[in-house]
């Protein structure tokens, strides 16, 4: 049988064992008051780019992407989504170059297509990156039907 405490320490050092950060919706104001509310800003949201877990109202563009529309900020009752705060999305957008067609000598353009940002560039007709334009509203995230594009939070 394997020595599974050497597994647990590499875990530890490369962090396998941390709990992933959650990415805050924009507008967010940096603490959390959503106890005992209806949840308004989820309801507002067209998009259903907002779920509630852990007392949190949280960012999740498994569907959609943000476009920044003010309604969460608009309706959230506590101030904890407010149009004082900034409308920043609190992550980093990147291409796992290894999933992606267009990496890999296939001609895809589906995040480049739905990017209102035009934060997506290709080098010819292949090699996307994501520049400095992006604002990570996810909005590419589910264009990509090979998950390549991932979102994680920004680490200043």
């Amino acid at each position: 049988m394997p020595d599974l405490s050497k597994r647990a320490l590499f875990g530890k050092i490369l962090g396998a064992n941390e709990k992933p950060q959650d990415i805050m919706p924009p507008y967010f104001g940096g603490k959390f008051d959503c106890l005992e509310c209806d949840l308004l800003c989820i309801k507002a949201c067209h998009r259903d780019v907002l779920i509630y877990e852990e007392g949190r109202v949280k960012f999740d563009t498994s569907k959609l992407g943000c476009d920044f529309c003010k309604e969460c900020a608009n309706v959230c009752p506590n101030g904890v989504l407010s149009l004082e705060n900034p409308a920043i999305i609190n992550a980093k957008t990147f291409i796992n170059v290894n999933s992606c067609l267009a990496w890999n000598d296939v001609i895809c353009y589906n995040c480049y297509d739905v990017c209102k940002f035009k934060a997506i560039e290709y080098f010819g007709v292949f090699r996307p990156v994501i520049n400095q334009k992006c604002v990570n509203c996810g909005e590419c995230l589910s264009s990509c039907f090979k998950s390549a594009i991932l979102m994680s939070v920004k680490k200043d």
